[in-house]
């Protein structure tokens, strides 16, 4: 009997969990190693912090779960990895800090056959922003303990403005980034679009200033070269902004919270600086990637075996150049530690290229958008497969050759109304393998079909989630 151990209950490690244990049944043991009680779709943080959401409906307890699936479930935070061994045992191994139980504090070691390491990236609490000065509320989008503070802030707000006066001064709401780093500014928009149909169903919408800082992101989920697709993307999205009457601050970032003012920059050195007074602060956070500890079995560091300079998980990933001279990311075939072939990394935290840091180089590279809901279903298939494959002779399924044959796909939803229009999807895809073409544009729409298209798409995350019946048949 085989023990699997997946750290990390996100969408790439949870589903992975879920996959390996309805495949090998009873046959070898799956283990998931997470600090946190519940999953949550990072989708729908915006709709919890707006309110439009109850957390209750969205959070997925994982104890009650994983018993009725026969996972083991240690809820702890993973610190470091012993790949040779422990001391005087030679089984590779995971340790661990118990939290959130009567075990809270203790340090424990699981040994493992497979490891499958999920853990995804680390958020900065305040986003760059220094909390010590800070009076003003703000709401950290990425994290639900601060959705849900984010929630209660904004209920509180709108409560003064019901018992103010009207005709006083505006509040202001500042939404956005606050650093560069991994991740889109599509969750900052989102929320932003949901405070405004939240004020508008309150009849407060005239009395509230939104701002929108959109931290020079691309408009899209990378690049493309062909200009007219850019600047459709561009356009559905600038429409929506001016239709919910978003104060829009092109190329510029929150840099710091004095009391009550919040000092915003431009991004790229152009434009002016300035400050304001809010009310309310809401940001996507910077995303930062810790890596775990590695030891052999007398402690000795093998950081290097599993990471780059980056804090990045080292797989089988490569660049090539096409014809034309661009660089394209190969997809990872295995997803295998290229020194410890029975070590996976999968979701944010592993390096899709393999650029190494160098001493000139300030700056960390983003991934190739793998964050995504669609990479994260692919990666956790192809390391459910090959394991499985390797424990009971099953051949694998054939996964694309490059990243760019991956179609991703943008939702937007900002209402929860039975006959809502109040939505917006774009499905986007990169060329097929031999063509230089750019990147396609497939829909770009916003409406009735779009809205429900997106209700659709979260209601089956979910239901996959919960593992509830015939999960495993539900597309991906």
């Amino acid at each position: 009997m085989a023990r699997i151990v997946v750290i990390g209950a996100g969408m790439a490690g949870h589903s992975t969990a879920l996959g390996l244990k309805h495949r090998l049944k009873d046959d070898h043991d799956v283990i998931v190693i997470s600090p946190g009680s519940a999953w949550t779709n990072p989708d729908v943080m915006a709709q919890i912090a707006s309110g439009l959401q109850p957390v209750h409906r969205q959070a997925v307890p994982l104890g009650p779960l994983y018993r009725r699936k026969g996972i083991i479930f240690h809820q702890g935070m993973a610190t470091a990895v012993y790949p040779k061994g422990y001391r005087d045992d030679p089984r590779p191994q995971v340790q661990l800090t118990f939290t959130g139980s009567h075990l809270e504090g203790q340090v424990a070691r699981v040994p493992y056959d497979y490891l499958v390491i999920a853990t995804g990236h680390d958020i900065d609490r305040v986003a760059g922003i220094p909390a010590e000065s800070t009076t003003v509320p703000t709401c950290v989008l990425d994290r639900l303990d601060s959705a849900i503070a984010g929630e209660a802030e904004l209920r509180r707000l709108l409560f003064e403005m019901q018992d103010s006066p009207v005709g006083g001064k505006p509040k202001v709401i500042a939404i956005g980034r606050s650093a560069r780093g991994m991740g889109g500014f599509y969750g900052a928009l989102e929320y932003a679009l949901c405070v405004d149909e939240v004020l508008r169903a309150a009849f407060l919408r005239s009395r509230v200033e939104l701002h929108f800082f959109d931290a020079g992101r691309p408009w899209m989920y990378g690049h493309t070269d062909d200009p007219k697709m850019e600047e459709d993307m561009q356009t559905a999205l600038v429409h929506l902004i001016d239709t919910h009457r978003l104060i829009l601050h092109k190329d510029m970032r929150l840099a710091s919270i004095n009391g009550r003012r919040v000092r915003f920059v431009p991004v790229h050195g152009e434009g002016q600086p300035g400050e304001m007074e809010c009310d309310l602060v809401a940001v996507e956070a910077a995303r930062v990637l810790t890596p775990l500890a590695v030891h052999d079995a007398n402690g000795a560091d093998l950081r290097a075996d599993l990471y780059d300079g980056w804090g990045r998980l080292r797989v089988d990933a490569k660049t090539q150049q096409n014809g034309s001279g661009q660089v394209v990311t190969v997809l990872p075939r295995t997803f295998r530690n290229p020194t410890y072939h029975n070590i996976f990394g999968i979701g944010s935290a592993i390096a899709m290229d393999t650029r190494e840091l160098t001493k000139d180089s300030d700056s960390v590279p983003a991934p190739v958008p793998m964050q995504t809901r669609d990479m994260a279903h692919l990666m956790s298939r192809q390391v459910t497969d090959l394991i499985i494959e390797e424990l009971t002779d099953q051949k694998n399924k054939v996964l694309p050759e490059t990243l760019e044959e991956i179609e991703s796909v943008l939702s937007l939803c900002w209402d929860y109304g039975l006959i809502s229009s109040r939505g917006f999807y774009a499905e986007l895809t990169y060329p097929k393998k031999g063509k230089d073409a750019a990147r396609q544009v497939l829909r770009v729409r916003h409406g009735l079909g779009p809205y429900w298209a997106v209700r659709m798409e979260r209601f089956l995350e979910r239901y996959r989630a919960k593992g509830r019946a015939l999960w495993w048949l539900l597309p991906t």
